[in-house]
């Protein structure tokens, strides 16, 4: 038996009916959350960076379309007439 396991009944062993069922509702759902998810290979490699082959370039011009111009309603700059102290 795992020591997640173990802790796991030692758990629903001390608490109440309603709680242990509560507990292990959420372990099932967790498990059925993680078989749910496609199982995906990790054959490509990585960068010097430790980035995976080809990251930035899949996402590269994403925010091509996306206005990076200041707003109008900017903040004044400070300068030195304005601060009190």
């Amino acid at each position: 038996m795992s020591a997640i396991a173990l802790q796991l009944e030692q758990t629903l062993a001390s608490l109440d009916p309603s709680q242990a069922s509560a507990l292990e509702r959420l372990v099932r759902d967790a498990m059925d959350l993680v078989r749910a998810r496609p199982r995906v290979a990790s054959t490509a490699g990585v960068d010097a960076n430790g980035w995976p082959v080809g990251h930035f370039e899949k996402y590269a011009g994403a925010f091509a379309n996306e206005p990076f111009d200041e707003s109008p309603d900017s903040p004044p700059e400070p300068n030195e007439a304005a601060v009190p102290w």
